[in-house]
């Protein structure tokens, strides 16, 4: 089976997830019937709620909030984030200064331009509003507006003939 096939029949496993479990060499293409089997149950889990939600709740709420938020961010991205949304008032940390921190705790060499798109993230939240659940609340703002824009596709995608069934 080809990529595809395979995201239209194991939705809502994803393509991008697809190909990162390929890269990652737990599945390749074309599958085979243990790939074939793993992309199922994956997609078993994932359309149900209750596994998902007990999934994350292994994750701290915080830690949580942002994944969601900032799905594409990773481990390096979120550091990034969060210190600078946690600057006190009138600190800075430059980003010769983050990629040194990055640098020292991660031990990788992390380009410039993207500590520069995550700080202006983190700049951009902090403008909004500059009470102490700023982060909190901006968080909670783009998880809303990413379930508002999510129940907007699905009552466009609705069809009368699916009342019948």
């Amino acid at each position: 089976m080809d990529l595809k096939t395979a995201v239209k029949t194991f939705k809502p496993v994803t393509g991008k997830v697809m190909r990162r479990l390929s890269q990652d060499n737990i599945i390749s293409f074309p599958l085979d019937d243990a790939d074939q089997r793993l992309l199922s149950s994956l997609s078993h889990i994932w359309r149900h709620d209750w596994y998902v939600s007990q999934m994350n709740k292994s994750f701290r709420p915080d830690k949580r909030a942002a994944m969601l938020a900032f799905p594409e961010f990773g481990k390096i991205e979120r550091y990034i984030l969060s210190t600078y949304l946690n600057l006190k008032p009138r600190m800075k940390v430059s980003v010769t200064e983050m990629a040194d921190r990055i640098h020292e705790f991660f031990e990788v060499e992390y380009p410039l331009s993207k500590i520069k798109r995550v700080r202006q993230i983190a700049y951009n939240l902090r403008r909004r509003s500059r009470e102490e659940s700023c982060k909190r609340t901006m968080i909670q703002l783009a998880l809303l507006e990413e379930s508002k824009e999510k129940n907007s596709r699905e009552r466009l995608s609705f069809s009368p003939d699916k009342l019948s069934k």
